[in-house]
């Protein structure tokens, strides 16, 4: 729209949403930016088979307006025109349909298909000549290891492979770059890397600490910036779950009645009974007892939408996204810095060494007795009172 103080840009929706006009202001680099946010949440929403929520979507829009458009280093999203072939688009094609099938669980969509979605934005060579460049941009990275970086390149293959059978791109790059990966080998005894026996945690004070800033806001340069994960990793830190397990979180899954929460893999919690669904490679779940601390917590979260934590914008936690503001933030408070996953540990070292039955921990943790013996049992830590997990 032209304007007295120059053009002004809206996103229409098609006539099946109402003809929608959503604002998008009058940067044209940021207006083709929330274009594309808005085509991936229509659908996201499709791809889930719920309604296209356009409420949702404004706020969204807004939010990212309000606050701008940030990245890692200088708070500026360089937005890149590409061509159809590009590993961002052929990314795309891949992500779209492989959620229009529903191929993925959702706590694999929002851990490990976000985070390499946000590697491929961030990747310099986007022309898949560059393979090469690719390969090493990825193994640079000193804060992963040599494997996760091999199996978020193995991802990216097998986007490319899948864009070559489908006739997007010639079939030889697939077949290149399968060629590539299988080169690739790693000295497994160096490169392994186990999250749940890398054990790292935290003292008590500096999980408060965390908190309290998330909750204040106390670094933060928005309003609500850091403290929409507030709840997010408190629930961490009392329920020690992984973080990918708290991302996918449903509110189908608690029941703040039976205080439970179950956690599962290809299954679902219906009218406090587990339910398997049909296709899936496993059926493990678990049974996470609610005290009183935790059913607080939860009852003080707004049933928004399906997920039990969202962001301002009402979508999902982003774990990457969070991972930056939490390095941020313990730089800020002087605190070494260790990834959230070790609130996991901290919860379950502090309740081993606090007599809490190793049997039953076991069970509500989804470790082994024999991890919890060999890797938390002995671990030089302050005894604490915390509240009981299970009376």
């Amino acid at each position: 729209m032209q304007t007295k103080s120059g053009p002004m840009y809206q996103a229409r929706l098609s006539a099946k949403f109402g003809r929608k006009t959503i604002g998008l202001g009058s940067d044209l680099i940021q207006t083709l930016y929330l274009a594309q946010i808005i085509d991936d949440m229509i659908k996201e929403f499709i791809a889930k088979n719920q309604p296209v929520d356009i409420g949702i979507i404004k706020r969204a829009v807004n939010e990212i307006k309000k606050s701008g458009i940030q990245s890692k280093d200088d708070g500026l999203l360089r937005i890149k025109v590409v061509d159809k072939d590009n590993l961002t688009v052929l990314w795309n094609n891949y992500v779209s349909f492989h959620q229009s099938i529903g191929a993925w669980e959702d706590s694999y969509f929002l851990t490990t298909i976000k985070t390499v979605g946000n590697l491929i934005a961030k990747c310099p060579y986007q022309e898949l000549d560059n393979k090469q460049k690719i390969t090493e941009w990825i193994f640079s990275d000193p804060q992963r290891s040599r494997k996760t970086s091999k199996d978020r390149l193995k991802i990216i293959v097998a986007c490319i492979d899948w864009n070559s059978r489908q006739g997007n791109i010639p079939r030889h790059y697939g077949i290149e770059y399968r060629d590539l990966l299988n080169s690739i080998k790693l000295n497994k005894k160096s490169n392994t890397k186990n999250e749940d026996r890398d054990i790292d945690i935290f003292s008590v004070d500096e999980v408060y600490q965390i908190l309290e800033a998330l909750k204040l806001d106390k670094f933060a340069r928005f309003k609500g910036r850091h403290s929409q994960y507030y709840k997010y990793t408190y629930f961490l830190w009392l329920s020690g779950c992984r973080p990918s397990e708290a991302i996918a979180l449903k509110w189908k899954n608690v029941d703040l009645r039976k205080k439970i929460i179950v956690f599962s893999e290809g299954e679902v919690l219906v009218s406090g009974k587990v339910i398997k669904k049909q296709g899936t490679k496993t059926n493990a779940y678990r049974y996470f007892p609610i005290n009183l601390e935790l059913n607080n917590l939860l009852e003080s979260i707004p049933k928004k939408t399906g997920y039990v934590f969202v962001n301002i914008g009402e979508r999902p936690i982003n774990q990457q996204a969070f991972s930056r503001i939490w390095k941020y933030l313990l730089e800020r408070l002087n605190i070494r810095h260790r990834k959230s996953y070790q609130l996991r540990h901290t919860m379950i070292s502090y309740h081993c060494n606090n007599d809490f039955p190793i049997h039953k921990l076991a069970e509500i943790v989804g470790n082994s007795e024999e991890i919890i013996k060999n890797h938390y049992l002995h671990l030089d830590i302050k005894k604490i009172v915390l509240p009981e997990i299970i009376k």
